[in-house]
């Protein structure tokens, strides 16, 4: 029998019990695939037995855990940190394990930014006209792409009046969005799990490279050795049965893919 616990982000609050006696793997999981149900409901469809908790957390943050020894299993999606990590530590095991996509939203009608256009000019447009823009800020993934848009369009947006970093995860970053009126960088996950109490809406924008605005995550068990459970979800998330497990959560919770196999 397994069970699946939530803790909350930032806080070691437990909402349900283990099962006696089981192995407990800890999963760190990027803020948005958390957020949005997705690894919940994909570890829910894993077959073999154990418990699992999952703690929301940015990227950075996972791997923080990790070298703590508080997390086993990771969901990341932050390249450089992914590298530097098995660099450090080569007795992981890490993998391509699913894919998504970023989106640029902000409010209905918006005017700012011509529909089509390459992202690296819509947030040269938000900064032009001093549109309001929200970002996470917190070490995460997404922030981290967002700030290499900026980059790319040669624009420090942090300190002016116009940018607000909530340092918050991307349910409540999209709530501060919405608020304000405002632009922001979102997984798709995230968006569409909550499109349908927010008035926010995608802003078609296209991307060169088209890498600049996919999602790649990576899946790192830390200790291999040390873990049977985390070997056999490890190894079941790349099988077939894997796959067809990331397809049917991705209908069941989106009625489209919003998270893709990467294999």
């Amino acid at each position: 029998m397994r069970r699946i616990l939530a803790l909350v982000a930032g806080a070691a609050v437990v909402l349900a019990a283990c099962t006696t006696g089981a192995e407990r793997v800890v999963v760190a999981a990027g803020t948005t695939i958390v957020d949005s149900g997705f690894i919940e409901a994909l570890i829910d469809e894993y077959p073999g037995e154990g418990s699992f908790s999952i703690i929301a957390s940015s990227s950075r943050e996972g791997f923080a855990l990790a070298d703590g020894g508080a997390a086993d299993l990771l969901f990341t999606h932050l390249a450089e940190v992914e590298d530097q990590y098995v660099e450090s530590h080569p007795g992981v095991w890490q993998s391509p394990v699913f894919k998504s996509r970023f989106l640029l939203v902000g409010p209905p009608g918006q005017s700012v930014i011509r529909p089509g256009s390459d992202v690296v000019d819509g947030f040269s447009a938000i900064a032009a006209t001093a549109t309001p823009f929200v970002s996470r800020g917190d070490g995460s993934g997404t922030a981290a792409r967002e700030h290499a848009i900026w980059d790319l369009a040669a624009i420090e947006p942090a300190g002016q009046p116009w940018y607000v970093e909530t340092g918050q995860g991307m349910g409540f970053t999209l709530q501060v969005t919405d608020q304000r009126d405002a632009y922001t960088l979102v997984e798709g996950g995230s968006f569409f799990a909550e499109a349908t109490v927010l008035g926010l809406e995608e802003v078609p924008v296209t991307a060169s490279p088209e890498e600049l605005l996919s999602n790649p995550y990576r899946m790192t068990l830390v200790e291999p050795a040390a873990s049977e459970v985390g070997r056999d979800l490890f190894t079941w998330m790349l099988s077939d049965q894997g796959h067809d497990a990331m397809v049917r959560v991705n209908e069941q919770l989106y009625g489209r893919i919003v998270y893709a196999p990467s294999f």
